[in-house]
């Protein structure tokens, strides 16, 4: 049974305190932590371990099958929801997850463009003062935008789903370790997600007031 829009939970302003602390933080990372980790993590010979776990992350959302396998299998799912009456209860949790994802990786692409930011290991070897505004496609990280555009809707949609967050958790630390990507780059992935997810919910309010 469709649940009305006035039953339904609004969406948790702790994920918006949660972006408005992301993007301080992302701010900080770029002017302190991301040119002196990138000169460090340049000296160090990177684990092949990293790479091959996000491979692996990778096959699970089809990416190496297909690009948007994960979207289209999001929105073909928020169809036959809204679809079918049985289901239409559901609708709007997977808009929110469905719509974020989509969302996301198209921003993502046009954020990537506008703002040219090299990737540490480019920077460095090109050894310039800015990492911003160049021909690079780093910010934000892409990877952690797949994950994350689908694991914090999916908490605010399913609060039992929250231990998945520590994917995100670790395709962050991944991108990092192997120096493809800026402390503020994952950190602006995650800013990304959870702004969208939180606009999609406020505006749908996936959630039973129960």
């Amino acid at each position: 049974m469709e649940v009305p829009w006035r039953d339904r939970r609004p969406a948790p302003r702790s994920i918006l305190i949660a972006a408005a602390v992301s993007i301080v933080l992302a701010a900080f990372a770029i002017l302190v932590i991301d040119q002196p980790l990138a000169r460090v993590l340049a000296e160090y010979e990177q684990s092949g371990f990293w790479n091959r776990a996000i491979e692996i992350l990778e096959w699970t959302l089809g990416l190496p099958f297909f690009k948007f396998f994960s979207s289209v299998v999001l929105v073909a799912g928020m169809i036959v929801v809204m679809a079918v009456p049985r289901f239409r209860a559901l609708a709007p949790g997977w808009i929110v997850v469905a719509g974020t994802h989509v969302v996301c990786r198209f921003l993502t692409v046009r954020i990537k463009d506008a703002t040219g930011r090299l990737r540490p290991g480019e920077w460095v070897k090109k050894a310039g003062d800015d990492t911003f505004f160049r021909d690079g496609v780093a910010f934000p990280s892409g990877h952690v935008v797949l994950f994350a555009s689908i694991l914090i809707p999916l908490a605010i949609v399913a609060p039992k789903t929250r231990p998945l967050l520590a994917i995100v958790a670790f395709v962050m630390l991944a991108r990092v370790l192997v120096n493809a990507h800026w402390v503020s780059d994952v950190i602006g992935g995650v800013t990304l997600a959870t702004l969208v997810a939180w606009g999609l919910a406020a505006l749908v309010r996936p959630l039973r007031s129960d």
